[in-house]
Formats: structure tokens, sequence, C-alpha cells
């Protein structure tokens, strides 16, 4: 009789043989592995702390953590899960730290000639804007589970697992939070993602 290849067997492959050289000591595995989801984490922990300068030190320092202990991974779970975990660590312990966090917002405008419109970009960057002044006004776990559904595209058994909690408490948290968010903008963002997901 066959075994049945789940999903996550078949897609991984690549990254399950250099979670094994990490735990063997192969430290250019883990450079791979990290440069594999860098942008996730900075841009997760810039959302969560608000200043990119921190985000950056966090990510690092949950990497250096994740190195340190990457022979407790099991292989139950993607690495950016196992991973997340230990950024969201890093960042609560940074915002305990710091009590009055503050999002320094640096939009950048697209680089297609179609976008080069400046009251286009004037547009688009004021709403981003509100986005994130609507963002940095709610709790954490509400920003926190935003981030990984909408901005890190992580599935809810992956949100469970790196919070900690039950899918269900997963899908009624990310329902509040969206609610939350969509009560703090302005009419005009009824129709936008951010607002609506």
């Amino acid at each position: 009789m066959e075994r049945k290849v789940e999903p996550r067997e078949s897609m991984d492959t690549s990254e399950d043989a250099l979670i094994r050289q990490c735990q063997a000591g192969d430290k250019d595995a883990f450079g791979r592995l990290v440069k594999g989801c860098a942008g996730r984490a900075i841009g997760a922990a810039y959302v969560l702390l608000g200043n990119r300068d921190d985000a950056m030190e966090a990510s690092q320092d949950a990497f250096v953590r994740a190195w340190r202990n990457i022979r407790r991974f099991d292989g139950r779970s993607r690495f950016y899960t196992w991973y997340s975990k230990v950024l969201r660590n890093v960042c609560i312990s940074r915002l305990r730290r710091k009590r009055h966090p503050t999002v320094q917002m640096a939009v950048e405008p697209a680089g297609t000639a179609e976008h080069s419109d400046p009251s286009i970009l004037a547009e688009r960057n004021e709403r981003a804007e509100r986005i994130w002044q609507a963002l940095r006004q709610l709790p954490l776990k509400h920003r926190e589970i935003l981030v990984m559904s909408h901005f890190q595209h992580m599935a809810y058994k992956d949100i469970a697992e790196a919070l900690g909690i039950p899918i269900g408490t997963v899908m009624s948290r990310l329902h509040n939070a969206r609610k939350a968010l969509r009560d703090l903008l302005p009419k005009e963002f009824a129709n936008h993602p951010a607002g609506t997901r």
C-alpha cells in the first residue's frame, strides 16, 4: 500500500533539507532559510513595532534566537510559522519596553509609468497613511492577526500555531480585528480590501 504524500511534504523538500542541515550546524543553510523569509519577517515586525530600524533589529534578534534553538524545530510546521512565534515574542518584548510605539510610514511609489501621476500617488499615499493610522490604534492582538493574515498571507492553521490559539479563535479574532479596523476607517474605505477582507 502506497503512503499518501501530504502537500507540505512535496512542496517543502528543499526547506526540509535546509532544516536538517541547520540542525547539523550548517550556518550557510540557515542563511538560505533566512534569505527566503527575511522580507516577510521585517515587514511583520515593522507593522507590529512601527519603526523600520526597530523592525530590522527585532527580526535579526529573532533569527539569532531561531538559530540557537533550531534543534528544537520538529518539522510539524513550516519554518516561517515556527520562526514567527519567535519574532512575535521578540516584538512583544520590545513593545513592553517601549510603552508608546509609533508607526512612521514610508510610502514608496510604484515605479511603473501608469502609477507616476502625482495626483494618483498622492491619493494612494494618503489612503495608506489613513490605514496605518487606523492600524496603530488597534490592540496588539488585532494588529498581529491582521499582519499574519493580510500582510504575510498565512493560513489560519499557521496563524493558530504561531499564536498558540485554536483555529476558531483565529477566525473570530480576525473577524473582530477587521471590524475594528473598518470602524476606524473613514466611510470611503468601505470597499477597500484592508477594511473589508
